[in-house]
């Protein structure tokens, strides 16, 4: 992917949202600090409070950096200074999950949970990573200020709006999540006592919000498409493997039925995400069609995840920090990693 002549990001319109089906115990989708200029992604790695540190992992995290760093400055084709890359859109692209969470707009503890330890974090200087992206965050939060507990009537100002003058070599964009409701639906499946997968109302909601979401989304890719910027639209990963015994209690709260319901509704909306992608039909706006299965085998209700889990453990903090319940089934810090090695292996395998 060559370095794109691409003019400064444009002001976004107002777009519809088209959809209503917001929930808040699980909401998740950060935000992070205001994009001055962006800052290197490797900077904020040390903010993590280590008691012994490892000198062999320092040596291993500092090796795979330079890796990250020279093979995405290889496909950005950019030989001097650094590529800025962007982040828009939701938790996912926000780094919801992974901690080390910035100040946004000034706020030291904001909900958005811009994260210094997601996606491309590991590439090191050689990435300025301007990230604008912003928990609960729907298709309106790039065009207009979202309203975020903890900023006032103003709110988080649109993310495009925080990336005036910036020219990116790379945009990667994570949205469509929370205007399809999945914050209503963890809900229904976490918290109440009976089962999600039965319900007969919630599933011809979810299904009538991807219907709605095909319009608002090919509108968006279209507009964000017309800077010229090569923009890679991200399908969001399988949390959690299918329950393999379908009367055991596979992860929690969570049944097996439920979780089968739950992976039926992620590829429903990706689907739609690739649709709409097609609808828009610009060369530069291309889906990534390579991280829907990057946590199989350690999903949230695995022995070794890389999803915050939605077991008894986290929920019970989840219940009492709203900032807790957020990262409920994100990916850790390391599951960001691996998003980013299935990334770089995608744009090497599709070169523009």
């Amino acid at each position: 992917m060559k370095r794109a002549a691409a003019g400064a990001m444009p002001p976004l319109p107002r777009l519809p949202l088209g959809l209503l089906l917001a929930g808040t115990l699980l909401a998740g989708c950060s935000t992070g600090p205001a994009v001055d200029g962006g800052t290197p992604s490797a900077a904020s790695s040390a903010a993590k409070d280590i008691s012994a540190p490892d000198a062999d992992a320092d040596a291993d995290a500092d090796a795979a950096a330079a890796d990250t760093g020279e093979r995405l400055a290889a496909l950005l084709g950019n030989s001097g200074g650094p590529a800025d890359v962007v982040l828009l859109g939701d938790s996912f692209a926000a780094g919801e999950g992974a901690g080390s969470y910035q100040p946004v707009e000034g706020v030291a503890d904001s909900l958005c949970h811009r994260s210094a330890a997601g996606l491309l974090s590991a590439a090191g200087n050689s990435t300025v990573i301007h990230n604008a992206a912003c928990s609960r965050a729907r298709i309106s939060a790039l065009g207009s200020a979202q309203q975020m507990q903890g900023h006032g009537n103003a709110g988080v100002p649109a993310q495009l709006d925080q990336l005036r003058g910036v020219r990116p070599d790379l945009v990667l964009l994570y949205i469509g999540g929370n205007d399809a409701g999945f914050a209503e639906l963890l809900q229904a499946c976490i918290v109440e006592d009976t089962s999600c997968a039965g319900d007969a109302v919630l599933r011809q909601a979810t299904k009538q919000a991807l219907r709605d979401l095909r319009a608002p989304l090919t509108q968006l890719y279209t507009e964000l498409g017309a800077s010229g910027a090569p923009v890679l639209v991200l399908p969001y990963p399988r949390l959690y493997d299918a329950a393999q015994n379908p009367g055991q209690d596979a992860c929690g709260r969570l049944t097996p039925e439920e979780l089968s319901f739950g992976l039926d509704i992620t590829d429903a909306l990706n689907s739609t995400i690739e649709q709409s992608v097609a609808a828009a039909g610009l060369p530069n706006v291309r889906y990534v069609d390579a991280l829907e299965d990057s946590f199989a085998g350690r999903g949230a209700c695995s022995a070794d995840p890389l999803v915050v889990t939605a077991r008894l453990g986290p929920l019970l903090n989840a219940a009492a920090s709203v900032s807790a319940a957020q990262e409920v089934l994100h990916p850790t810090e390391e599951g960001y990693r691996v998003l980013t090695g299935d990334l770089l292996l995608w744009m090497e395998d599709h070169p523009s």
